[in-house]
């Protein structure tokens, strides 16, 4: 089963699981994400790639490029003999680490696109009738992601307060998210800003920075950003995400 739990510093989370886990996270993300030659859904496709960066990661996870654990599965001397065979007395665990304002974005993200997969399995446009459609409810593609997203809903409860965890969840599930529409530039502009936060200031952030992320459209940051990226369309006719903004560099080591 995917876990999911706070870095020690709150600069994100760690994603963990056994092989078997995270290879069908990934596969169940890579069902869902936008094809770069798609002419259907064309808009979707900068916000695909994003959500492939969290693909990289969990591949190179379970490819053991990043942290192991082993995890107590409960076998021991007792059932070994009453089955007549020897077994680990612990699992391996594969896991990795994601900033916190992009599992924010992520996780609006894979819900849109989760939209989009409803509708093609479904053949119809209304969201009610898709959600019980019978291609819907036992597609596992989608049940994997759910999975996912709640314990990572999971572990966000159980960092927040009661009543600043209900007002992060309303924002969560807002009708008006569209962030298939936000250039990422932005988000790398968030993620470098919180990660040079202390432990404190990203707890008090959390909530904030996630309605940032849904209401980017309206932010100063945001739009000082979207113009440098048009001017620079503009001047040197570059795709857009290829653009990169003067000052906002990540770091070589981050304080997870």
């Amino acid at each position: 089963m995917i876990k999911i739990r706070n870095t020690e510093n709150l600069a994100g989370v760690t994603i963990s699981g056994d092989f078997d886990d995270l290879y069908n996270l990934v596969e169940a993300i890579y069902s869902v994400t936008i094809d770069e030659l798609s002419q259907k859904n064309h808009a979707y496709i900068d916000m695909s790639r994003r959500v492939l960066g969290l693909c990289y990661e969990l591949r190179h996870a379970y490819q053991g490029d990043r942290e192991i654990e082993l995890i107590e599965n409960q076998m021991n001397e007792a059932k070994m003999n009453f089955h007549s065979f020897i077994a680990p007395k612990n699992n391996v665990y594969y896991s990795c680490n994601y900033l916190y304002p992009e599992m924010f974005y992520i996780m609006l993200a894979i819900n849109q696109l989760v939209e989009l997969r409803m509708e093609m399995l479904a053949k119809t446009r209304f969201l009610m009738r898709e959600a019980l459609d019978k291609r819907v409810v036992w597609d596992d593609k989608i049940a994997t992601i759910r999975v996912f997203q709640a314990a990572f809903v999971k572990c966000v409860k159980g960092t927040l307060t009661e009543n600043t965890f209900a007002r992060w969840m309303n924002v969560m599930n807002g009708y008006d998210t569209r962030v298939h529409l936000m250039e990422t530039q932005y988000l790398d502009f968030l993620n470098v800003k919180y990660i040079k936060m202390s432990k404190d200031k990203r707890l008090k952030t959390l909530s904030p920075i996630t309605k940032r992320i849904v209401e980017y459209y309206r932010d100063d940051d945001y739009k000082e950003i979207s113009e440098a990226i048009d001017e620079a369309v503009s001047e040197f006719g570059w795709p857009k995400s290829e653009i990169k903004i003067q000052g906002i560099e990540y770091p070589e080591n981050i304080e997870w």
